[in-house]
């Protein structure tokens, strides 16, 4: 913030430059886009020397006798005030004087009468004569070098001894060439016709004083005005700044017009030129109306068109070097800039300026729109800092053009701009950095544990991953392999590491691909669970797939280890759904993302109950109950250690032989709800003809009702038996 202010304060180097630079695209947009300032009610004519005049009136430097007789005939038209842009430096030489002089005794009637002889070729004085006793206001050239040309330039006000310092800001020129004596005697007014381009080459304001030998002389437009509206003075005003006294403005009459220091005003463009209709009529037209020179050389002039006008004469062909770079268009006559500070002077409303206290309001906004974006931006996501940014750089710039419309001020916002786009690149690096922060953190922690899609997923969208604790509903998934202890006795070290590494691969791989999350490995046993960290509304269906594919990997992976003559492998896996807290979860020195709850305890039962009922997989009554999609046998109720109430347990039947199985299945389930009813006989009937139909996919089941029917038929449970089964063991 601090830097956007001394750049706006900076006027000098490379930084200035650039400044002025961007501003000025500003200030070509806003004349471009905005609508046209309001001109005044003047009737303001160009009569343009063109390419159709050098044509039909011949090349330029053209007899001063053409421009008497321009003069007349506008006059004749009703112009009230003719501005030549053209400079008239050079007498035009008479042809029969230095003939005529030699004669001075041979002709009668003496000097008079030579010159009476010599007038019809004395082509300045017809244009003196012309100009004389009408209002006329001619150019004059400053120049940097020394040449003095002519009658020193009019001059509106001198300093006084002692105070040279106060035309210090406006730019000095220390030469002239003005029009000829005689056309000077016979003018009404005389101004500056020099332009002062921006560095790009592009006229966005003009001087309308300029500086020689301490003495102010007027511009051309700025003279025209004073003329056309019979004012005598032009008086500048002045104002103290650090000891230093600044031009502020022109006091025209009673016209005010705001300057900068050095003198200048901008030009309020009214549209691109309208030079292109002498070409081509039917071209849209500009603000200004032009005719060609040549037209009114030929009398074909409209009187109405040119009553109580002011007329602006100046050069448009394209080789006499007169056409300009605006903010409105290339190869724009400069006869027409004066014409448009012409009519800003005539208008009623008031210029556009740059305000001295510019750079004030700049470092406050700066400081207004610094707080807002310290306290806001850091509180946004990346998109929402860019929405904010996008929306003050939008209201930095809607400001400039209420300013513009409505206070007539052309304040600076590229310091402002500059500052919004420096904070916004700022906040949204950081916002990525931190972005790539907890995508490094999220894969350091995830990668090892969740499928390489759920990590992609949580990349792309980590607000939706919480490493805070929560308690939500998951399924957890216990494995473990039978007789471990016995298989570790019969393989050396090494030989077990190998074994369980062939082991947890396609293991871990089938977990991963069903969308599960692995916890954690002990020993022989894999834990997973799934629903987090990403959400999982089928959950409990993912975990049964994984198990499924758990022991299709274990089949093929057993005929690996058959024909390398090493342990069988047989697994054991529970399942169980409910609400668990979930979350990073750990020390200070050693983390892990878990879960934790009865939930999980009863999965871990459940898997260590598989070899109890000689099934591959059980389920708790809650997964059962969210995965409908599968078909299950029940296969228990049961209390398992540490808790009273008793669960219903489930075992999947495998997704391929559910069709197949559907009517044994359904026989099995009736008759264990017999079981449930202390129907013990007719239960023990139904799996006896069950095991006959030899399809029953876990036949070590069978014989365990069998048992139980029989032994409640001879010796009935107490009347308050729920029929569970209580387990006393892990």
């Amino acid at each position: 913030m601090v830097i956007c202010v001394l750049w706006q304060l900076n006027e000098s180097g490379i930084s200035a430059v650039l400044k002025h630079r961007l501003e000025a695209l500003v200030y070509d947009s806003k004349l471009r886009l905005l609508p046209p300032w309001p001109g005044s009610s003047a009737n303001i004519q160009i009569v343009a020397i063109d390419e159709k005049s050098l044509q039909e009136v011949g090349r330029m430097p053209w007899d001063r006798d053409r421009f008497a007789q321009l003069v007349n005939a506008l006059s004749e038209a009703g112009a009230a005030v003719i501005v030549f842009d053209v400079l008239f430096a050079e007498p035009q030489a008479n042809p029969v004087a230095d003939v005529l002089d030699s004669l001075t005794g041979e002709i009668s009637g003496g000097e008079a009468r030579i010159r009476q002889l010599s007038y019809p070729y004395d082509y300045d004085r017809q244009f003196a004569d012309a100009i004389k006793n009408k209002d006329v206001v001619l150019a004059t050239q400053l120049l940097h070098s020394p040449l003095r040309k002519n009658a020193f330039p009019s001059v509106i006000q001198r300093t006084v001894a002692g105070d040279e310092g106060v035309f210090s800001f406006i730019p000095e020129f220390s030469g002239f060439v003005s029009p000829t004596p005689v056309l000077v005697d016979a003018a009404t007014g005389q101004g500056f016709m020099n332009s002062l381009p921006d560095e790009d080459g592009s006229i966005r304001r003009t001087p309308l004083l300029l500086r020689i030998d301490n003495g102010l002389v007027p511009s051309l437009a700025l003279e025209a005005y004073r003329v056309y509206s019979l004012i005598d003075d032009i008086t500048p005003l002045w104002h103290e700044s650090s000891g230093v006294r600044l031009i502020e403005g022109i006091n025209i009459g009673h016209r005010y017009v705001h300057t900068d220091k050095y003198g200048q005003m901008l030009v309020p463009y009214q549209g691109p030129t309208g030079v292109q209709t002498l070409a081509s009529p039917s071209a849209p037209s500009g603000p200004y109306p032009y005719t060609s020179a040549s037209t009114i050389l030929n009398g074909k002039v409209n009187a109405s068109q040119f009553d109580q006008s002011i007329v602006f004469v100046g050069a448009t062909a394209t080789g006499l070097g007169d056409l300009q770079v605006t903010p409105v268009g290339i190869n724009y006559p400069g006869v027409e800039v004066h014409a448009t500070v012409f009519d800003a002077l005539m208008s009623e409303h008031a210029l556009p300026y740059k305000p001295d206290w510019e750079d004030g309001a700049v470092a406050l906004l700066l400081l207004v729109f610094g707080l807002l974006v310290i306290i806001i931006l850091p509180r946004l996501g990346s998109w929402l800092t860019i929405a904010v940014s996008a929306a003050l750089i939008l209201s930095t710039l809607l400001l400039s053009a209420l300013l513009w419309s409505y206070a007539y001020l052309d304040v600076a916002v590229i310091p402002i701009l500059f500052f919004s786009l420096v904070v916004t690149t700022y906040f949204i690096a950081r916002g990525f950095i931190s972005e790539s922060a907890t995508r490094t953190r999220i894969k350091f922690m995830f990668d090892q544990y969740v499928p390489p899609a759920h990590i992609d997923k949580m990349l792309a969208e980590p607000e939706a991953v919480s490493l805070r604790g929560e308690r939500k509903e998951l399924t957890v998934l216990f494995s473990d392999i039978r007789s471990f202890t016995s298989i570790s006795e019969e393989l050396s070290a090494q030989q077990l590491k190998d074994w369980l590494n062939q082991y947890f691969s396609p293991i871990t791989e089938a977990i991963l691909a069903n969308g599960g999350t692995i916890d954690k490995y002990v020993g022989d046993m894999v834990m997973a669970f799934w629903g987090a960290p990403l959400e999982d509304k089928h959950h409990a269906r993912h975990a049964i797939d994984g198990a499924f594919a758990m022991l299709d990997a274990i089949e093929a992976l057993n005929e690996q280890f058959f024909k390398a003559r090493q342990p069988y492998v047989e697994v054991g896996i529970g399942i169980n759904s409910g609400e668990m807290n979930v979350g990073d979860m750990g020390s200070n020195f050693r983390r892990a993302y878990t879960v934790l709850g009865d939930a999980v305890n009863l999965g871990s039962r459940l898997e260590s109950l598989t070899k109890f009922y000689g099934v591959s997989i059980l389920l708790g009554e809650a997964t059962a109950a969210l995965a409908p999609e599968y078909d299950y046998l029940i296969v228990d109720k049961v209390k398992v250690k540490g808790k009273t109430q008793p669960v219903n347990i489930y075992a999947p039947v495998p997704p391929s032989r559910q069709a197949a199985l559907k009517p044994v299945t359904e026989k099995y389930n009736a008759t264990m709800q017999r079981y449930f009813d202390r129907e013990f006989g007719p239960a023990r009937a139904a799996i006896l003809e069950i095991k006959l139909d030899g399809r029953f996919p876990y036949p070590d089941l069978l014989p365990l009702v069998t048992k139980r029917c029989h032994l409640f038929a001879t010796n009935p449970p107490p009347r308050d038996w729920d029929g569970s089964y209580t387990h006393t063991q892990k």
